[in-house]
């Protein structure tokens, strides 16, 4: 919220939190924007929320979101956004901002793409924790990788879309520029536009 405010804005201004999962440190600001509406993959709320697929104990912090958020769910239908399938625009209606479907780390984790001016930016959220894990041959910290792989809902999965998120980067670095939640590296580059 004291980012928002220093930005010159209200938290009433907030209309939509775009959420990339529902782990604690994802959702934790949702009550500071209680009129905004929660954009999130449906499997993230059938699991977190509505308790329709089990999920790890203690995994979710069910407080974050008890003043009845409204939701707003994406499946896996939409259009193709440079090879990832079951893009969704937001509300279906707006085209520069995009969930992506990155399960493994959740089975409802997304990515957020959002249009600038002259690139995308994919937040990937938790799809990757490091960003030499993108590097053509990849490398991460030992401990870093044990919690990775312990954080994780469905490796295989998590393990296949890194590799589609390292070949879109290969391929389409000019035109999308790829960070995640953790990483101060990849924060520094998107901060001082370093791309």
């Amino acid at each position: 919220m004291r980012q928002v405010k220093a930005l010159g804005y209200s938290p009433d201004d907030v209309r939509h939190l775009l959420l990339t999962h529902l782990d604690r440190d994802h959702a934790g600001g949702i009550p500071d924007f209680p009129n905004a509406r929660v954009h999130v993959h449906r499997r993230e709320l059938d699991m977190a929320v509505l308790h329709r697929i089990p999920a790890p104990k203690g995994r979710y912090v069910r407080d974050q979101w008890k003043h009845g958020p409204e939701w707003a769910l994406y499946g896996e239908g939409g259009e193709d956004w440079f090879g990832f399938k079951g893009v969704r625009a937001l509300g279906d209606r707006e085209p520069d901002i995009l969930m992506i479907p990155l399960p493994g780390h959740t089975l409802g984790h997304c990515g957020i793409a959002v249009r600038t001016k002259d690139k995308w930016l994919l937040h990937a959220g938790d799809a990757y924790f490091f960003h030499g894990q993108l590097h053509a041959k990849p490398k991460m910290p030992l401990v870093l990788g044990m919690f990775q792989r312990r954080a994780d809902m469905d490796r295989t999965l998590r393990i296949e879309n890194q590799e589609r998120l390292r070949t879109l980067k290969a391929a389409h670095s000019d035109a999308v520029t790829i960070f995640n939640s953790h990483d101060p590296v990849d924060y520094e580059h998107c901060r001082c536009g370093q791309h």
